[in-house]
Parts: structure tokens; C-alpha cells; sequence
């Protein structure tokens, strides 16, 4: 057997063997997950089988609700990781409350820990709440998830969690090191990964002010959903017609979702500068109460698709939000019958543009 022939050999086993992952800087498509409610492991599975794909990656939320959900969140670990090993090419997306209780600071509620007792990012920063995320790591090496990707306190720069960061810049990003020193020194917990996830645009205050450094984060993150305040967009008058709603949705992806101050072409530039992949955790359609959704949308799936598969961004995952909340609808696949929830789209022209882009059969 030839020097050349041995190496091909080991080459093709080391592809057939190596477990699906993100996708690396240069490679043409990032690994695609979506949401399905709190430990929806059928409507994960429901929305990949849609696609035709063996398997997609799993989003979901522990609750805030208390202490005791951060560091054991034993109803979410224990189904995921039984989900996550079946199967090769599974991975779970998990995002982490930073601080337990309502977004106006006075602590969780319930719980067995610190019920009644205010929190803040400066304690935090004091490493107070250190042991629940060694608590955690424990747990996800207990359930065999050491290959998770953290998001803890997403969304960071908006207004609506306990751990908005406005004015408390740097508090914030003590805090993530202690999360993130405290979690990686666990054993068996060295392969977690950490994604720092602002929302698009400059919300609250320039998201970027609370970097914690290269070193504790393995990528960044942003949330894209097709709403805007942004005049002369959304809603648009009732008598508007499809070209004069296709301008608009236009307008919003040129002027507010790509190219504002925070937009997508920001966060590229930031994640390339700091030598990190790019995520994009959340993103979907909306049609919201509040009426600044763009409803069925497909030029926004086609542009979402081409931005994602565009190796220049160096996105390595993202993740579809697949639901209808009460006031929020944002669901594409069909879902899963009999769960009590509304299923079903309220999109489908851009259901089916997702399916032609996303689905295994779109491929060459």
C-alpha cells in the first residue's frame, strides 16, 4: 500500500467518522436548529422531518423564574441529553437567565435560593452567583451535554430581562468572565461553548460596549426578526399595494436589518475583528400586536438564506424561532398536532420559500 494511498484512506475515515458540527469559517452552509417550546424535542424532530433533513439542532430557554432553575434544570437537561446522544448530529442551544426574578431586579419569587432577595449584575460581578453556574456544569456533564452552546443573558442590550446591561457595561462583562471562568473549570465541561448574543441594532445602548473579551466568548451572536420602528416601513397603510409592501420590506432588510448602525453588516465586521464565528440564534418572521412585524415575507427568508450561506460571514449556526406565542406569531413548519398550542403558519408563501431554500432536497 502506497504512502499516498494510506493517507486518502485515513482521510475518508476521519470525514466518515467526525460527528456533525457547525459549520467552519469558509464552509457554504452554518448548521440550521430551530425552536419548538420548552423541551420540544417533537417539534424539533417534526420541523426537521418537514425539511427532509436527518436532523436538525435544538433551541431552548431555561426559565428565570428562580435559582434553582439556573443551576438545576433538571426538566430541561434530562430530556435533552437523552435526545441529544440518539442520534448523531444533534446539538442543544441552551440560553441562561444571568439573574433570577423580573426584569425590575427584586429577585426570584420562588424557589428554595434567595426568594425575595434583589440581584444585579454587580454582584454578580462579586462572583455571588458563582456557585449556580458551577451547579450547571456539573449538570451538563451529568446529562452528557458538554457539546451545548450557552447563551446566557441574551438579548442583553433590550430592556425586557433582569440583566439589561445599560450603564452597567462593565459590571456586565465581569460577570460573563466569572460565568464562563467558573463553568470551563468544571471537569468534563471544557467543550461547552459560549455565544455572546446581543439583538439587532442599538436597542438600549451600543451592545459592543459589553464585550468581555476574546477569551471567553466562542461566538457571537445576533437575533434578526423582521420587525421595525423605522418610519415609513411597518405597518403600512391598509390600502398599500403587493409593490408598495414589497418596497417596504425591502427598505426594512437594506436599511434596518443589514446596514443600520447595529445591523447585520456590523456584527459580521465585529465577530471578524475579534476572530470569532458568527451566530444568529434567533431570527423569523413576525406578525405582532404591536403591528411592526412584516408579516408573510418571503424576500426576507431569500435574504436571511443568502446572508447565512455566504461563506464571507462565517455564520456557523442559526436558528429558527418556529412558534406562535400569544402575541408574537412567527411559526413555518406545520408543528406537531395535539400539543395545545396554535400550529400551523400564518406565512405560506414564505413557508414555502423556506422549504425550497432550507430543505436537504434545495441542495446540489
Amino acid at each position: 500500500m502506497t504512502a499516498l494511498f494510506r493517507r486518502s484512506i485515513l482521510c475518508f475515515l476521519t470525514l466518515l467518522l467526525s460527528p456533525v458540527r457547525a459549520a467552519e469559517p469558509g464552509a457554504t452552509e452554518p448548521a440550521l436548529g430551530t425552536y419548538h417550546w420548552p423541551n420540544g424535542t417533537a417539534g424539533v424532530d417534526a420541523f426537521a422531518a418537514w425539511l427532509g433533513r436527518p436532523s436538525v439542532w435544538a433551541l431552548d430557554f431555561i426559565g428565570g423564574e428562580s435559582w434553582d432553575n439556573v443551576g438545576w434544570p433538571t426538566w430541561w437537561l434530562e430530556t435533552w441529553g437523552k435526545w441529544v446522544n440518539v442520534q448523531p448530529g444533534r446539538r442543544l442551544v441552551l440560553a441562561v437567565p444571568i439573574l433570577a426574578g423580573p426584569p425590575d431586579g427584586s429577585g426570584p419569587k420562588q424557589g428554595g435560593k434567595g426568594v425575595g432577595e434583589p440581584v444585579s449584575l454587580e454582584k454578580g460581578a462579586h462572583g455571588d452567583y458563582n456557585a449556580y453556574f458551577h451547579d450547571l456544569a456539573e449538570n451538563l456533564v451529568r446529562y452528557k451535554l458538554t457539546n451545548t452552546i450557552l447563551r446566557p443573558a441574551w438579548e442583553f442590550n433590550g430592556g425586557w430581562y433582569a440583566w439589561h446591561a445599560k450603564g452597567r457595561t462593565e459590571a456586565f462583562a465581569e460577570y460573563w468572565r466569572q460565568i464562563v471562568a467558573t463553568m470551563r473549570a468544571v471537569p468534563g465541561a471544557e467543550h461547552l461553548k459560549f455565544c455572546w448574543n446581543p439583538t439587532l441594532g442599538d436597542q438600549d445602548f451600543p451592545a459592543d460596549q459589553a464585550w468581555p473579551g476574546d477569551a471567553f466568548v466562542d461566538f457571537v451572536g445576533v437575533d434578526v426578526y423582521d420587525e421595525t420602528w423605522s418610519a415609513d416601513t411597518y405597518p403600512w397603510p391598509a390600502n398599500a399595494t403587493a409593490a408598495e409592501i414589497e418596497a417596504r420590506h425591502r427598505k426594512v432588510w437594506d436599511e434596518w436589518i443589514l446596514n443600520s448602525a447595529r445591523g447585520l453588516t456590523f456584527w459580521t465586521k465585529f465577530a471578524r475583528e475579534h476572530s470569532k464565528p458568527l451566530a444568529v440564534p434567533e431570527w423569523g418572521l413576525n406578525h405582532a400586536d404591536h403591528g411592526h412585524g412584516g408579516l408573510d415575507n418571503p424576500y426576507f427568508i431569500e435574504q436571511m438564506h443568502t446572508f447565512l450561506n455566504d461563506p464571507a460571514n462565517h455564520v456557523a449556526f442559526q436558528c429558527y424561532f418556529d412558534i406562535n406565542e400569544s402575541d408574537h406569531r412567527h411559526q413555518l413548519s406545520p408543528g406537531v398536532a395535539g400539543t395545545g398550542k396554535k400550529e400551523g403558519t400564518e406565512f405560506p408563501r414564505s413557508a414555502a420559500k423556506f422549504r425550497e431554500l432550507f430543505s436537504v432536497t434545495a441542495k446540489p
